[in-house]
């Protein structure tokens, strides 16, 4: 029997629009919900994720700052740029973009953003708190995370939580929110499977948390039967056909598709409950970022 595949777009359609409930609610009283990116020179990932972050402030009734100095701009100039957005009352969230050029360092501007506004909880001084248990904002993609499995009723304590990554980004604050709640965690890496220990960690998970950046790394010898599988992972790859050779488009160049780090169709075969990619994790996140883009409102606001 195949898994239950866990609709995150419309777990996604339902937070956003309590929040845009709570967006017009603030707007009322005064309050701007506004996020800023910051994104040094053009690169090309930078630049789609800004153009997502875009897109879903304007479905929101959010209101978007860009900051984009050029690629030679100087350290000391992008800082004051943050430290502009910090002041500005209209911004209650600033989402760095990465990476920048070589002449900037990442903690230089992560470090200058207001503590109040780091609602991707990039600041060590978050970071801290999130260890602690004493969270103002949990990172978005980790906090997506936890938000499907609260909504599937899932009991933390004593459980075996296996997550495959270890990235600033997702894996060591997923393994620590799963901590925070008494979750029994394994934290694995390429290390692990360079070791030839991966499938040692992940086949007795409970739940199995990928975010490894690499397509079709868990396949079914690696997980538990009826494991709850999430993936994190976003990859681009080619599109083949039944012999293996890439799919052409119209101008004969190769075609791709979006996939995460689980084979998905051959996993959901064993796994209990799944999440696809595209249409998975990624909606959720952006509606994390979101809350805490409201919730930083708030603080700066006094609001309770």
């Amino acid at each position: 029997m195949s898994a239950k595949v866990i609709d995150c777009v419309a777990i996604a359609d339902e937070i956003k629009n309590k929040l845009q409930k709570e967006i017009e609610t603030l707007k009322k009283k005064g309050v701007t919900v506004g996020i800023a990116t910051v994104l040094v020179g053009e690169d090309f990932g930078a630049r789609m994720y800004r153009k997502q972050i875009e897109k879903f402030c304007d479905e929101m009734g959010v209101q978007y700052t860009d900051k984009n100095p050029p690629a030679d701009a100087s350290e000391e100039d992008v800082v004051k740029d943050v430290k502009t957005l910090n002041e500005t009352d209209s911004v209650s969230g600033i989402i760095p973009l990465r990476p920048f050029p070589k002449q900037i360092s990442d903690y230089a501007i992560i470090n200058a953003i207001a503590l109040n506004k780091d609602i991707d909880c990039f600041h060590p001084y978050n970071m801290g708190k999130l260890t602690l248990g004493e969270i103002t904002f949990a990172p978005a993609t980790p906090s997506a995370c936890i938000e499907i499995l609260d909504r599937e009723k899932t009991n933390f304590e004593g459980a075996e939580i296996c997550v495959v990554g270890h990235s600033n980004i997702v894996g060591k604050p997923i393994s620590i929110l799963c901590l925070n709640r008494n979750a029994t965690i394994t934290t694995s890496h390429v290390f692990t499977s360079m070791a030839g220990n991966l499938a040692k960690h992940t086949t007795v998970a409970d739940i199995l948390i990928v975010a490894a950046g690499k397509a079709g790394l868990i396949t079914p010898d690696l997980v538990k039967e009826g494991a709850f599988v999430i993936d994190v992972g976003i990859n681009r790859v080619k599109l083949l056909d039944e012999d293996g050779n890439p799919v052409l488009n119209d101008k004969g160049k190769p075609k791709s598709k979006t996939v995460g780090d689980v084979d998905f169709d051959a996993v959901k075969e064993k796994a209990g409950r799944i999440t696809p990619v595209p249409g998975g994790v990624g909606a959720i996140t952006n509606m994390m970022l979101m809350r805490n883009a409201v919730k930083a409102a708030k603080i700066q606001h006094g609001i309770d």
